[in-house]
């Protein structure tokens, strides 16, 4: 600030001046937030607040285009201890979440299997199916207590393998020029699949 001119008034007023500014200067301080309550702090939070699963599926969408957003949050959600758990215990929220589709996968596939002809293209499809999908329950066995323990590389390889479950079983019954079955439950399973590994990921 450039210097201001002596005062009329002689000495007096202008050895004021200072501790008039230093007044002013402590009431305007006085109004700035907080540094905790800083307006920076709140934009950094707004778009999650406290909300671990919006937080946690929104950064998964970020890390897989694959992942639907809005299923992830409706399925974490369904369980009442998801609110208040950690991003490890959302990541064995999601993983049981798939071990149940497989299992409803495998029941499934088992009373299709059992209306058809034995040894018939289509049986032979639900067959192949159904060890698709027992494979898939012994992996998740293995990514479950792999997340339990801290294990996140081998946690993520069998959930990457249970991901695949699906898949495989769809083109199953593809190369025979057939429509698979429970389309509705593996894409589903599927997408349930993708949310495990995404959330495992970001452990």
């Amino acid at each position: 600030m450039w210097p201001l001119p002596p005062s009329r008034g002689g000495e007096a007023k202008m050895s004021s001046l200072p501790s008039c500014i230093f007044l002013l200067t402590s009431v305007a301080l006085s109004f700035l937030p907080h540094p905790a309550m800083s307006s920076t702090v709140a934009i950094i939070r707004l778009p999650y607040g406290d909300d671990i699963i919006a937080e946690t599926c929104q950064r998964c969408g970020e890390n897989n285009h694959n992942v639907d957003y809005a299923l992830c949050v409706a399925s974490l959600s369904a369980d009442p201890s998801s609110r208040d758990a950690s991003l490890h215990g959302l990541a064995l929220i999601s993983a049981k979440l798939v071990q149940a589709g497989v299992e409803g996968m495998d029941s499934g596939i088992a009373a299709l299997r059992a209306k058809e002809a034995t040894q018939s293209t289509r049986w032979s499809c639900l067959n192949a199916c159904m060890d698709v999908f027992r494979n898939a329950m012994a992996d998740l066995d293995d990514a479950i207590a792999a997340i339990e323990d801290g294990r996140f590389t081998e946690a993520k390889t069998k959930m990457t393998a249970t991901t695949d479950a699906p898949v495989t079983c769809n083109d199953e019954f593809k190369e025979q020029g057939l429509q698979p079955p429970m389309e509705g439950e593996s894409r589903r399973l599927f997408q349930h699949a993708v949310i495990s590994l995404a959330i495992i990921s970001l452990l």
